[in-house]
């Protein structure tokens, strides 16, 4: 692709599956509104994966009315809220008991490049509860002045991982809000939904966009070769530079750089840096992968130190992750690749393969070469 943005590229394939997904979400919520349950299965039947319902139809089934859901809340510490996937971005739709009484509340989170960096930011932070903090102004610092609204602040909720969970909220009193229209009527007029475009980043950020981060305190660090934001203080890539990609990780595509190659090369911070694919002797010492059994070297120019495959394409990708697993699940968890592991050898990784294996998590990587 020469320097077309590769990951560009990539984010709008996938950008236009979120949308189909969401049509069909739309149309559930829709059926399930006019009381029509048959004909929202039907609706779930004609998607790709048939026997799966989404969260919030799952929410709406479970707290026919608003007045169900705040009972629930009443008994679950004043909260009961719904992440899910709109067409526009990642949502979570809350009940939540303050001073002044119930209200709804609908979170926009960080989608694609933008919540790349802050997960990079936050790895890459020696104080990370601080950082949670310096994201958050970050990230009110960021939203352009004509898109700024006072009823619109910036909020930490609770992550279902280590990971936080940081975005940009508004509320309003659920008085008056019987039904799950009312509550879809209501959100038409929130300007919340004005930020979503700019939240779903789908570019490569700009450097104007990484030192607004620094400024305030934070480490943003982009690769010179395709932009990503990275860090090398990844779990499952402890001094490896990793981009918060769930395709590449610690592979860079050179997207802004003439070269390509379809042998397999790291993120760069300098473009000095950024040499082209080396070649193995072919004396480097071999052994399996535990869990995907290819060849593996840890002694391949272009990744030494790590395992990776000695087939044509020297990947140093063991698995991408799959797409089970609630959207929840998908949001939080650390987006990225795993690396292999020698069948004789133990690997901090392992942890984090198994339990990606039980919540269906995990795809093995496609043989090349």
């Amino acid at each position: 692709m020469g320097k077309k943005n590769v990951k560009s590229a990539k984010y709008a394939k996938q950008a236009k599956q979120r949308r189909a997904a969401a049509a069909r979400h739309a149309a559930v919520f829709s059926e399930i509104l006019r009381g029509d349950r048959e004909r929202a299965a039907t609706v779930i039947g004609s998607g790709p994966r048939a026997s799966s319902s989404t969260p919030w139809s799952d929410f709406i089934d479970a707290h026919p009315t608003v007045a169900d859901a705040v009972a629930v809340a009443e008994g679950a510490g004043g909260v009961i809220s719904c992440f899910s996937v709109d067409d526009s971005g990642e949502f979570e739709r809350s009940l939540r008991r303050e001073p002044d009484g119930w209200r709804y509340e609908v979170v926009l989170y960080p989608w694609i490049s933008l919540r790349d960096l802050v997960k990079a930011c936050w790895l890459n932070a020696e104080d990370r509860d601080q950082a949670v903090e310096q994201l958050r102004r970050a990230l009110a610092a960021d939203v352009p002045e004509e898109l700024r609204h006072p009823e619109v602040e910036t909020v930490v909720r609770t992550s279902t991982s280590q990971v936080p969970r940081i975005g940009w909220a508004q509320s309003l009193s659920s008085e008056g809000l019987v039904t799950w229209e009312d509550v879809a009527l209501a959100e038409k007029g929130m300007s919340l939904f004005g930020l979503a475009p700019y939240a779903c980043e789908t570019e490569v950020l700009s450097e104007a966009r990484f030192a607004l981060f620094r400024e305030h305190g934070l480490i943003a660090q982009a690769c010179a070769g395709c932009g990503a934001a990275v860090s090398e203080r990844h779990p499952h890539w402890p001094g490896v530079l990793v981009a918060m990609d769930h395709e590449y990780g610690p592979v860079c595509d050179r997207s802004l750089l003439e070269g390509e190659s379809w042998q397999q090369v790291g993120h760069v911070l300098d473009v000095a840096r950024a040499r082209p694919a080396s070649k193995a002797t072919g004396t480097e010492r071999k052994t399996r992968c535990r869990h995907c059994e290819r060849e593996i070297t840890d002694q391949h120019p272009d990744w030494p130190g790590i395992w990776s495959t000695v087939d044509r394409y020297r990947s140093p990708i063991c698995a991408v992750v799959g797409s089970g697993g609630s959207e929840d699940q998908v949001y939080d968890l650390i987006d990225c690749v795993y690396p292999h592991a020698a069948v004789d050898e133990d690997c901090p990784v392992d942890s984090a393969v198994t339990r990606a294996r039980d919540i269906g998590y995990y795809a093995p990587a496609l043989r090349l070469g």
